[in-house]
This record gives structure tokens, C-alpha cells and sequence, in this order.
């Protein structure tokens, strides 16, 4: 088990006050990289060394183990922690033991109707919500569900204190997803793949790689399986070595 940083720990000490001072729903606001799966992993551990239950609360399926193991490093008491994705949870409400602490994870997706069910379902429970982006793609707010902001430190800071690395940041010309339906808030793989699928958006990828950080190492995120492999033999055939991984 390892330590909270002094910002993280801060941000669970205003959880707590807020929780003292009435209210049910939090929601950590703090940018990626800030180590929100530690706030929560130390938030789930001091309930479950009360004794009490915790269900966790994940958007995909990939998070699950990665979230449990999490967990399991830091000392949480995983026989009194359910980590589900938010559908398995809801066909299971009617027979999962009622948590003490919901936690729910990349909060933005609270209001879905999937997730108000089970808010609904306990009551009593006490619930914290942790996201970068404490704003619907709809650009509606969380009022409706969180009742306090807890707001962390700015990406600019946690470079500036060394938590994380500089960079240099470049725009290219992206491809045009407007047209693009979404599907619990990330957009619908196969029709951004349909989007995606034409050279010229492959060609200026490689292009920019050349021009921006050519014979360095570098990552290229993709939508899907299908996209990185066809992306990584694009590189292969500029003469740039490269691998898919998914």
C-alpha cells in the first residue's frame, strides 16, 4: 500500500468535511494523471476497514480487474467491495447486499438513467463521484445528482509541483465527427471508424509524426482494434517502424 500525495489527501479531508456538514453526493473534480484511482482506492479502504460495504461503479468492462487490482495493492477489504460495470449492477440490485459507499468512476456519466436507478435503489448510502470533466457531453451540468463539487488542482499545477511531465501540445487537421452518435458518452467506434476510414486522415497522421517528432518514440491512440493495426502498418509503410497493441 502506498501514501496519498498531500493534494489527495486534502481532497478526501473536504470530502468528508462535506459529508459532515450534510451533504450525500459529493464529486472529486481533478485532472487525468492527478491519481484519482488512489483517492478512491483509500476512500474505499477506510469504509471497508469499518466494516462497511462498498460498490464501485465502472462505465466498461476493461476497468473492472483493472480497478480491482488497484484496490487489492492498497489494502481494500475486497470480500466487502463489489466492483461492477453500472449495467451488471443494475440487473443484480435485487439481490446485492446494500452498500454503505457508492463510488462512482468518470462521474460525467451519472445522470444516465442506468446509473439514477441504483442511486435510487439505496437510499442511505453514501456516494462520491471522481471525473475530469464534471460536465455532460450535452454540456448539462451534475446538480442534479451531485450536491458538492470538490475541486482539485489544475493540470498547470501538478506540472509546476512535478506530478507531471511537460508537454508540448500540437492540432493537427481532425477528422470531422459531428455526424458521430455517442453511447454512454464515448462516441460509437464503428461509425467513427467509418469516418476514419480514408487515407488522407491515415496519411496526415504520419505526416505530422514526421514533421513534429521524427526517429522519436511515440504512442498513437486509436478507436479501435482494426484502426491501430491498419495505423501501425500506415507507419510501416512511411518506413517507421511500428506495433499494434490493444
Amino acid at each position: 500500500m502506498s501514501e496519498l500525495r498531500p493534494y489527495q489527501a486534502e481532497l478526501l479531508d473536504e470530502v468528508r468535511k462535506a459529508y459532515r456538514e450534510g451533504a450525500k453526493r459529493p464529486c472529486i473534480v481533478l485532472p487525468c494523471g492527478g491519481g484519482k484511482s488512489c483517492i478512491v482506492a483509500e476512500a474505499a479502504k477506510c469504509a471497508t476497514d469499518k466494516g462497511n460495504r462498498v460498490l464501485f461503479l465502472v462505465h466498461r468492462r476493461e476497468l473492472v480487474d483493472q480497478i480491482r487490482q488497484t484496490f487489492y495493492a492498497w489494502g481494500v477489504d475486497l470480500s466487502l467491495c463489489r466492483v461492477e460495470m453500472v449495467q451488471t449492477a443494475c440487473r443484480r440490485l435485487k439481490r446485492m447486499p446494500a452498500p454503505r459507499l457508492i463510488i462512482t468512476d468518470e462521474n460525467h456519466h451519472c445522470l444516465a438513467s442506468s446509473y439514477r436507478k441504483i442511486y435510487d435503489a439505496f437510499p442511505e448510502a453514501q456516494c462520491l463521484g471522481v471525473t475530469a470533466t464534471p460536465v455532460r457531453l450535452n454540456g448539462g451540468g451534475l446538480g442534479d445528482v451531485n450536491d458538492r463539487l470538490v475541486l482539485g488542482v489544475s493540470a498547470k499545477w501538478l506540472i509546476e509541483h512535478r506530478y507531471l511531465a511537460p508537454y508540448a501540445y500540437y492540432a493537427p487537421t481532425v477528422a470531422d465527427l459531428s455526424g458521430v452518435h455517442t453511447k454512454r458518452g464515448e462516441y460509437v467506434a464503428s461509425e467513427v471508424m467509418d469516418v476514419l476510414d480514408h487515407a488522407a486522415i491515415y496519411g496526415d497522421v504520419v505526416g505530422h509524426y514526421q514533421k513534429l517528432a521524427a526517429g522519436r518514440k511515440a504512442v498513437c491512440y486509436c478507436t479501435s482494434v482494426s484502426h491501430s493495426k491498419e495505423m501501425a502498418e500506415r507507419f510501416q509503410a512511411a518506413g517507421i517502424p511500428a506495433a499494434h497493441i490493444d
